[in-house]
C-alpha cells in the first residue's frame, strides 16, 4: 500500500527527497582541498564543483517542470533521483576535474528536478494553511541534511577519501529511488499530454512572471537562498581559513547554524496552525534576517567578529529563514494551480541561479583576511528580499484579497449583469 498524503511517512519521504541537494553540496565542503590535490588542480578550481551543481539544479527543472504538468510528476521525479544516483556513482571514479564537473552538473539536474516536483506535489495535494504547514514540515525533515552533512562528509572521507563521498551519495540515492518507486503515487491532475507545446510552456512561464504575487514571492525565496548560500559556500573559508577552526569544529558549528533552519520550520508550522498570518510571519522573519546580517557586517567592519558571535547571529537569522521560506514558497505556487510544475520550476531555478551568483560574488570578493565578502553578500540579498516583499508581493497579495472579497460581497444580480456585459 502506498503512503497516504496526510501521513507522517509521506511527509518524511518528501523531506528525504529534498535532502539530495544538501547532502551533495555540504558533504564535500570540508574536503574541497583534498579533492583539488587528488585531481591536480588548485583549491579554487575544486570549488567549481559546487557552482556547477547549483547551475544544473537550476536548469533541469526549468525544462522538466512544464513536462510534469502534462505527463505527470512521478516519471520525472523518479528520473531525477535515478540521474542523481547514476552520476553520483560515476563521480566516484572521475579521473579529472572536467569529468567530475560533468557528473556534478547531471547530479544537480536530477536533484533539482526531484526538489521542485516535491514542492509541486505539495501544491497538488494541499492548499492554504495546510499547504504552508506541510511545506514547513518538509523543510524541517530536509533540515537534517545540513546539520549532519559536513560531519558525515569528514567521517566518510576518513574511510574512503573524497571518492567515498560520491559513492555514499549514490547509495543514498538508490535507497530513495526504491522508496519513491514503491510509495510515490501520481499527484498531478490528468491533462491531455498531446496539448504540450514549446510555445505553450513559454506562455506558462510568462504567466508566472507577470503575476506579481507569484513572482514576488519567488524572488523573496531566491534572495533568501542567496543569503543562505553566500554563507554555505564561504563558511569553510572564513571559519577554517580566517578564524583558524579545525575541520571537526567547523562541522559542529555548521550543524548549529543548520539547526536554526529546522527550528524555524518547526516554529512556522506551529504558528501557522495557531492562525498567525503568513504576511506577518514573512515580514517579521525578513526584518530579523536584515538585522542579523547588518550586525555581522558592522562587527566585521570594526574588526570584532569572532566565531561564536558569528554562529549565534547566523543561527538566529536561519531561524527566520526557516519561517520565511515555506510561506513565500507556497505564496509563489498558490496562484498557479493549473501550471504548478512551471511555477515550481521557476521558483527553483531562480533560487539556485541567485544562490550560485551570490556564492560566486562572495568567492570573488574574498580576500583571505576577513569575512566582509561573505557577510556583505548576505546583507545585500537579505535587504533585497525584504524590499521585494514589501513593495511587490505583499501589496499584490492585499489587492488580490480585496478583489476576492469584493466579488464575494457583490449581489448575485450584479455578478450576473457583469458577466452578461
Amino acid at each position: 500500500m502506498r503512503l497516504r498524503p496526510h501521513s507522517l511517512g509521506f511527509t518524511l519521504l518528501l523531506g528525504a527527497l529534498v535532502t539530495l541537494a544538501s547532502f551533495a553540496t555540504d558533504m564535500g565542503l570540508p574536503v574541497l582541498s583534498d579533492t583539488a590535490v587528488s585531481l591536480g588542480v588548485v583549491p579554487a578550481r575544486a570549488s567549481y564543483t559546487i557552482s556547477i551543481f547549483v547551475y544544473g539544479f537550476a536548469i533541469g527543472p526549468l525544462l522538466l517542470g512544464p513536462l510534469s504538468d502534462r505527463f505527470g510528476r512521478r516519471p520525472f521525479l523518479l528520473g531525477g533521483v535515478f540521474a542523481f544516483t547514476l552520476f553520483g556513482a560515476a563521480g566516484a571514479f572521475a579521473w579529472s576535474l572536467e569529468v567530475l564537473l560533468a557528473c556534478r552538473l547531471l547530479m544537480g539536474i536530477g536533484a533539482g528536478t526531484a526538489q521542485v516536483l516535491v514542492m509541486a506535489t505539495v501544491r497538488d495535494l494541499f492548499t492554504g494553511r495546510e499547504a504552508r504547514t506541510r511545506q514547513s514540515y518538509i523543510n524541517l525533515a530536509g533540515g537534517v541534511a545540513p546539520i549532519i552533512a559536513p560531519t558525515l562528509g569528514v567521517a566518510v572521507a576518513a574511510i574512503g577519501g573524497w571518492r567515498g563521498i560520491y559513492a555514499s551519495l549514490a547509495i543514498g540515492g538508490m535507497i530513495l529511488l526504491l522508496l519513491a518507486a514503491w510509495q510515490f503515487r501520481e499527484t498531478a491532475p490528468a491533462r491531455d499530454a498531446e496539448s504540450f507545446t514549446l510555445r505553450g510552456s513559454l506562455r506558462d512561464y510568462l504567466s508566472v512572471i507577470r503575476h506579481p504575487v507569484s513572482i514576488g514571492n519567488a524572488l523573496v525565496v531566491a534572495l533568501g537562498f542567496g543569503c543562505l548560500f553566500a554563507y554555505v559556500s564561504s563558511s569553510s573559508l572564513v571559519v577554517i581559513g580566517v578564524m583558524g577552526a579545525s575541520q571537526r569544529t567547523y562541522g559542529a558549528l555548521f550543524a548549529c547554524t543548520a539547526f536554526g533552519l529546522m527550528l524555524g520550520s518547526f516554529s512556522n508550522a506551529r504558528l501557522t496552525r495557531r492562525g498567525i498570518s503568513h504576511e506577518r510571519l514573512v515580514t517579521t522573519g525578513l526584518m530579523t534576517v536584515v538585522l542579523t546580517t547588518s550586525t555581522l557586517v558592522l562587527l566585521t567592519v570594526f574588526g570584532t567578529l569572532r566565531v561564536w558571535p558569528m554562529i549565534a547571529l547566523i543561527t538566529a537569522g536561519n531561524i527566520a529563514h526557516g519561517i520565511v521560506r515555506p510561506n513565500a514558497a507556497q505564496g509563489a505556487l498558490e496562484p498557479m494551480p493549473d501550471i504548478v510544475g512551471v511555477a515550481s520550476a521557476l521558483l527553483g531555478g531562480l533560487q539556485m541561479i541567485v544562490g550560485a551568483t551570490s556564492a560566486a560574488v562572495a568567492a570573488a570578493l574574498f580576500n583571505g583576511q576577513s569575512a566582509i565578502a561573505m557577510v556583505g553578500t548576505m546583507l545585500f540579498c537579505a535587504t533585497g528580499a525584504l524590499v521585494v516583499y514589501l513593495t511587490v508581493a505583499r501589496p499584490a497579495e492585499r489587492r488580490l484579497r480585496a478583489g476576492q472579497v469584493s466579488a464575494e460581497d457583490r449581489p448575485i444580480e450584479d455578478v450576473g449583469s457583469s458577466a452578461a456585459a
